[in-house]
């Protein structure tokens, strides 16, 4: 006997109080991440050389040295991918908080960390080569430590987790993104102990131990001559 076709149950409704908190968790976990991203880009971007020129004048050892867009490219490589993977996981792990509060909270979040690793990435060493621009002699060189020169690539990080997050909304199957919940036209066992209902949805099968109906009267025969 079929079951009743029911529709899903509403999922439960997180207190906007709880989705804040867990946003603004959220964002500052991320922003701290960009830490030990900062230090990855340090250790993998090249150092730009440089030169003493007397008088104070601190020139690059070349005329357009290719460092400037290896650190930029490195930090550019970086950020996207840890933009993907902060994406997936926090659709993974914060199923309650998919929709707006969920892209707000990444993208943010993935800004923040964009300049903290920025800043901890220029930070190391900086303070060693500040020492030598005041102790070096002239024609002294040395390897400055990496920085963002064009500013654009802080914005990556964020760019590639919205896309990701996108993406993961449109193809979901769940209308409410949070729940999994059961679909529409899901039927519903019955409880134990109990009959399955029958949806008015579909027609009444007979009794299989009902006598047969009687046949119905055939065709008249034709009048004799």
């Amino acid at each position: 006997m079929p079951y009743a076709w029911t529709e899903p149950p509403a999922p439960e409704q997180r207190s906007l109080r709880r989705t804040l908190g867990v946003s603004g968790l959220t964002v500052l976990g991320l922003a701290a991440l960009g830490a030990p991203l900062g230090l990855l880009w340090h250790l993998l971007a090249p150092g730009v050389p440089v030169i003493n020129g007397g008088d104070g004048r601190i020139l690059i050892n070349e005329q357009s040295p290719e460092e400037f867009i290896a650190a930029d490219g490195w930090f550019t490589l970086l950020g996207f991918g840890f933009g993907l993977i902060v994406a997936v996981v926090a659709w993974l792990v914060l199923r309650r908080l998919r929709g707006p509060w969920l892209l707000v909270a990444v993208t943010l979040g993935t800004s923040a960390a964009a300049v903290v690793a920025w800043q901890v990435g220029r930070l190391i060493g900086l303070g060693a080569y500040q020492d030598w621009q005041r102790t070096s002699v002239l024609r002294d060189t040395y390897q400055a430590p990496p920085d963002v020169h064009a500013y654009a690539v802080l914005l990556v990080p964020a760019f590639a987790a919205a896309i990701v997050l996108t993406l993961a909304a449109g193809w979901s199957n769940d209308p409410n993104l949070d729940e999994p919940g059961a679909k529409p036209g899901y039927r519903q066992p019955p409880p134990a102990g109990e009959e399955p209902p029958v949806s008015s949805d579909w027609p009444d099968e007979p009794d299989p131990t009902a006598a047969p109906a009687p046949p119905g009267p055939g065709p008249a025969a034709p009048p004799r001559g």
